[in-house]
């Protein structure tokens, strides 16, 4: 009873907080520009215990990440984003403990770039992402026998990541939104522990591609002024995410595909009659992405629950 209370209330929480976080007004309608903003957000999401792989036995693994978009006008082609983004995991232990947060608020800033050729012209859009990555704590890095204080070990990072993404169509269907984005992730030291200079990997190259699937009725409703923001909510979804990782890494060789290589592939549905919830099934391997545990390489096939954010 107390873990279904438990889950039921981080559901809520998620859910209620996307929705806040990704306000739509129906009167002031969404140009391309900021529906490619809210395309290449992060979704808010709750896992179903661990799934299947290496990870240790969980409750759930949750990201509270609401974002909320700042713009002067509707014709504006500046925007930003700001999320105080959280992720934890709930171990299936006793008392339930949560421990070493990842705490990871960003800033985003967006331009919109208008490429012409002849007669031809393309949409481009670029980010500059303000980050910061840590879980709270501030006891020693390493323990006495020298492995590493996952429990109160202290994880510090700042970095900035810029990028751009657009919106190409790929697929041999009308019905479909795709977007594709690449990005550099630097962390340039500020503020970061020195346990993890030489051992984090400074630069991160980013690639993402994503599927948005609408339903025939709803794509009809595009065209139809009367109807607002919701009916625009795709039903499904699918993502697909890498990452390789330079610089130094604990010695590893620059071309060590096992230690350097992050891959995600995610496929989500919304049934018809619910806004802002979808279920998912996400595959991940690579680096562990929740903190200080970032040395260990996991692999997992995971189903939970998920708040669009398009």
């Amino acid at each position: 009873m107390k873990i279904s209370i438990l889950l039921a209330g981080f559901i809520l929480a998620v859910t209620t907080i996307q929705t806040l976080g990704a306000q739509s007004d129906p009167e002031l309608p969404e140009n391309t520009f900021f529906e490619a903003i809210r395309a290449n957000q992060n979704e808010s999401y709750i896992t179903f215990s661990q799934g299947l792989g290496n990870l240790e036995p969980l409750i759930f693994e949750a990201s509270i990440e609401p974002y909320f978009l700042i713009r002067t006008s509707q014709d504006a082609r500046w925007g930003a984003t700001i999320s105080p983004a959280i992720r934890i995991r709930m171990l299936a232990e006793e008392s339930l403990p949560i421990r070493t947060p990842s705490y990871n608020p960003y800033v985003s800033f967006y331009r919109q770039i208008q490429l012409k050729r002849g007669e031809f012209s393309h949409t481009l859009y670029i980010f500059l992402t303000l980050a910061h990555h840590s879980n709270g704590q501030e006891g020693d890095f390493y323990l006495s026998d020298g492995t590493i204080n996952t429990k109160t070990g202290n994880f510090s990072t700042n970095y900035f990541e810029i990028g751009l993404f657009f919106n190409r169509h790929l697929l041999p269907f009308s019905n479909t939104n795709e977007y594709i984005k690449t990005s550099l992730e630097i962390h340039p030291g500020l503020e970061m522990n020195p346990e993890l200079q030489g051992h984090y990997g400074d630069f991160r190259w980013h690639n993402r591609l994503r599927i948005y699937r609408f339903s025939w009725k709803q794509l009809k409703k595009f065209f139809d002024e009367d109807q607002v923001y919701a009916s625009k909510i795709p039903v499904w979804s699918a993502t697909f995410e890498t990452t390789w990782i330079f610089g130094e890494r604990g010695g590893a060789s620059p071309a060590d595909f096992g230690e350097r290589f992050n891959f995600l592939a995610k496929l989500a549905y919304k049934p018809i009659n619910v806004r802002d919830v979808s279920f998912f099934v996400r595959l991940y391997s690579g680096e562990d992405y929740y903190n200080i545990y970032f040395t260990r390489r996991i692999s997992t096939l995971q189903i939970g629950l998920q708040a669009f954010a398009f």
